[in-house]
């Protein structure tokens, strides 16, 4: 009885301490909420430009225009291919720009631009003129945190912001807040959008469509459904790597391809030569659940149809529910009322460890239309990482390793990112990839764990380069987008007939109204 009673007193005082912690660390985070952002960003000498139009209303292309002629400045997007572009295009127009990516770091001599994705903004170095493109981003719940970030921090005397029409009333509250002065200029679309009913089916195709869905498995398979029919089809989606994504668009703007099939991937500014955008799909799964489409998603996708230069107006189509598609293109914007707060990386000079301070991140009380930065992932990865950790490791730089992208569902990943961890954390270096590159699916894979060791090396002050390594892999992965499709036609779970390319479930007809009898007579029986 008296051992029970000192550990009882024991846990009891164990208990207390981490209550104690805990609200000391929510008393610290609480003095980085939005307040805490606004009442920085209101000394620093800015001025800002909006720049608000609809998808191909050109102004991206404006605000490129004011960053090109700067002295010095930074381009901030949502993806790679974005980053790439402008890389390209200021270098190919006489003004030196870098590439910095979470995957890439492609030093120009004598650059004073640097093209990169809004993730590593770096709040530090001073600019005389950043672009921040898509800021409607700034609600979104697992990156949104990185606009807010940008919005409040980037150190340039002209800030520039691309963004949709549904959050200009937002960014405008939130730069009055700070006191900025502002103007805006709105961008209308340079060719109209028509929206054109209903597609029969891929018998309908031609070229210059833009056939959309929303998983890998599902352009595959629409692809392999098009060849099969002798049109010739790119494809674009989220696990490509920027190098092949870059091949497909270049065989669609060439001609060698006539039709791309695609991800919502596409509706971000990549620059296509679409006639015509086709939805086969009106939900998605958004990795916690299969759900329609947003007003907001439909109108950034279809606004890819026509061209300018190209065509005089852009078509869109749907093989299914034309009644949404028309009424979400035709709706009044879906005005964005929230943004999400960034994890405030100055709280871990503090005493507080990072369980701790995740803890009570996720448990911090909710404000009207805001949200915090979700660090699910993080703290799955100190989970995964902790056997290793001890008290005396760097706070910040595990924190910088738990934060590096990684989808924690992807378990071989995961396992590779822990290896990379661990050996970094102890003074080695990061592992090769043990994955293979005999298919479609362990190229990607394997392209996925250069990129995690290319992030986490960097995260530890190294910088060494996997280009010519991505560079094969990415030629091995348009090796067989080039190649024969037939392997990724859809089949009948059970008995292998070939299944139509929009078909919802994984069994035929046949076979669901097989099992369905066969249930039934067990009921009778």
């Amino acid at each position: 009885m008296l051992k029970k009673r000192k550990r009882s007193s024991k846990n009891k005082r164990r208990r207390a301490a981490q209550r104690r912690r805990e609200e000391g660390a929510r008393t610290l985070l609480l003095q980085y909420d939005l307040s805490g952002l606004i009442e920085q960003a209101k000394h620093m000498d800015r001025r800002f430009i909006l720049h608000v139009g609809e998808t191909n209303s050109g102004k991206t292309y404006h605000a490129l225009q004011a960053l090109k002629n700067a002295s010095s400045g930074v381009y901030l997007g949502p993806l790679r291919l974005l980053a790439l572009e402008v890389f390209d295009r200021l270098n190919l127009e006489g003004c030196p720009c870098t590439l910095l990516t979470g995957e890439e770091y492609e030093p120009i001599p004598f650059a004073s631009h640097t093209a990169s994705t809004i993730e590593l903004c770096d709040c530090e170095q001073e600019y005389d003129v950043a672009v921040i493109d898509e800021a409607q981003m700034i609600a979104d719940p697992s990156r949104g945190a990185s606009w807010t970030r940008a919005l409040f921090g980037v150190r340039a005397k002209e800030v520039h912001i691309c963004l949709a029409p549904e959050a200009e009333p937002i960014l405008r509250r939130l730069l009055e807040s700070i006191q900025a002065p502002f103007e805006t200029v709105v961008h209308e679309r340079l060719v109209p959008l028509l929206f054109s009913g209903t597609a029969k089916g891929l018998e309908s195709v031609e070229p210059g469509d833009a056939l959309i869905t929303f998983s890998r498995k599902e352009v595959l398979s629409t692809a392999a459904a098009l060849e099969q029919r002798g049109v010739a089809a790119s494809v674009i989606y989220g696990a490509l790597p920027p190098a092949s994504r870059r091949e497909e668009v270049r065989k669609f703007s060439s001609g060698e391809t006539t039709v791309v099939v695609a991800t919502d991937a596409i509706g971000m500014g990549i620059s296509l030569p679409i006639r015509r955008v086709i939805f086969c799909r009106t939900t998605k799964f958004d990795g916690v659940a299969r759900r329609d489409l947003t007003n907001a998603e439909i109108k950034q996708i279809a606004g890819r149809a026509g061209r300018f230069g190209m065509y005089d107006h852009g078509e869109v189509l749907t093989m299914i529910d034309p009644d949404r598609i028309a009424a979400a293109l035709s709706a009044e914007p879906d005005y964005i009322t929230g943004l999400t707060i960034p994890f405030p990386q100055e709280v871990l000079k503090s005493r507080f460890d990072l369980p701790t301070l995740f803890k009570v991140w996720s448990e911090l009380p909710p404000l009207e239309n805001l949200r915090r930065a979700d660090l699910t992932d993080a703290a799955i990865l100190y989970q995964t990482l902790s056997p290793a950790l001890d008290s005396n490791m760097d706070k910040q730089t595990v924190y910088r390793y738990v934060t590096c992208p990684v989808d924690p569902r992807s378990l071989p990943l995961l396992d590779y990112w822990r290896d990379c961890a661990e050996s970094l954390l102890f003074g080695g270096t990061a592992p090769l990839a043990p994955f293979l590159d005999d298919s479609l699916e362990s190229c990607e894979l394997r392209y996925k764990a250069l990129d995690i060791r290319h992030q986490m090396l960097h995260r530890s002050g190294v910088e060494e380069s996997v280009t010519r390594e991505q560079a094969e892999l990415s030629r091995k992965i348009s090796g067989f987008l080039r190649a024969d499709k037939s392997g990724f036609l859809r089949r009948c779970r059970r008995c292998y007939e070939l299944l139509p390319f929009n078909h919802h479930y994984a069994l035929c007809e046949n076979c669901y109204a097989r099992i369905l009898a066969k249930k039934e007579r067990n009921l009778q029986e």
